[in-house]
């Protein structure tokens, strides 16, 4: 699929950069689905302002790595670094884009991080970001869980680098909602990549009619589709299902009836792959 097939409304992409390897991967992704969909990439780096309030707080000390010593921590110090990385990542993306040949604009500001995301998100189609900042651990981060759960645009959320032709899985049960991010993974699916259809039924007649339902949809598309049934939406059971098929991103219906946030934060902090909310 091509965006020449007059399904593309991914123009604008917006990218959270902090230079962690996780917003790395998200950048990796986020560059090459605009270079397919020739959309305007557009970075945005936020210094922390919790970050820099901790340092304020008296007695507040960091310990070193490797040393283990302590030292009281200096948010001039912090505030310094911050900008040095920020000016960093501008740097990265600049160079990135201009060796794509993309549109692309970058903005670093300070404030509370998913605020100034939601801020900057006004006007775009997608947001790319990595699932946790330097923390390093695999459950969602406190930012990835406020964009999953708030924000009103699609939501690219991943821990690591995917290939461009990954196969991609779509949960499907006939719901509005649903269709929506069936035509969402049309849209995003690399050419050269495989689609599984998680079809959501309580039976294998109405599996049945939900797979014609989705045959009928594609019909004239040479992609090939696969599909698998389950009764069981649960997150685990998704991410279980996505590593069978070797899919390294799920779509997701987010305003489905099937997903309360506490399911969906659930599903997110355990899932291993990408996860594409569709709103």
């Amino acid at each position: 699929m091509s965006p020449a097939d007059g399904l593309n409304d991914i123009r604008r992409i917006l990218i959270a950069i902090d230079a962690s390897p996780a917003s790395l991967a998200a950048l990796d992704l986020a560059v090459d689905l605009a270079i397919r969909y020739q959309a305007e990439l557009v970075g945005i780096y936020v210094e922390d302002i919790n970050l820099l309030r901790s340092a304020d707080i008296p007695f507040t000390e960091e310990v070193g790595t490797f040393s283990g010593a302590t030292r009281q921590i200096d948010s001039s110090h912090i505030e310094r670094e911050l900008r040095a990385q920020g000016r960093r990542v501008e740097q990265l993306l600049s160079s990135i884009a201009k060796r794509a040949n993309l549109r692309w604009t970058f903005r670093s500001t300070r404030g509370l991080i998913p605020s100034e995301l939601l801020a900057a998100a006004t006007g775009s189609d997608l947001i790319i970001l990595g699932k946790s900042g330097w923390s390093g651990r695999k459950n969602i981060g406190s930012t990835a869980r406020e964009v999953a759960l708030q924000f009103p645009i699609k939501s690219l959320i991943l821990m690591h680098k995917i290939r461009p032709s990954t196969p991609v899985m779509v949960l499907y049960d006939g719901s509005t909602a649903s269709k929506n991010a069936l035509e969402t993974a049309r849209k995003i699916i690399h050419p050269d990549s495989s689609m599984t259809v998680l079809i959501n039924a309580k039976s294998r007649e109405a599996a049945g009619q939900m797979q014609e339902e989705v045959q009928a949809s594609f019909q004239g598309d040479e992609k090939e589709i696969k599909f698998r049934w389950s009764a069981d939406i649960q997150g685990d059971r998704i991410s279980q299902l996505a590593l069978i098929s070797d899919c390294d991103v799920v779509v997701l219906p987010a305003q489905s009836d099937q997903f309360d946030p506490e399911s969906l934060v659930a599903m997110l902090d355990r899932a291993d792959c990408a996860v594409l909310l569709v709103r």
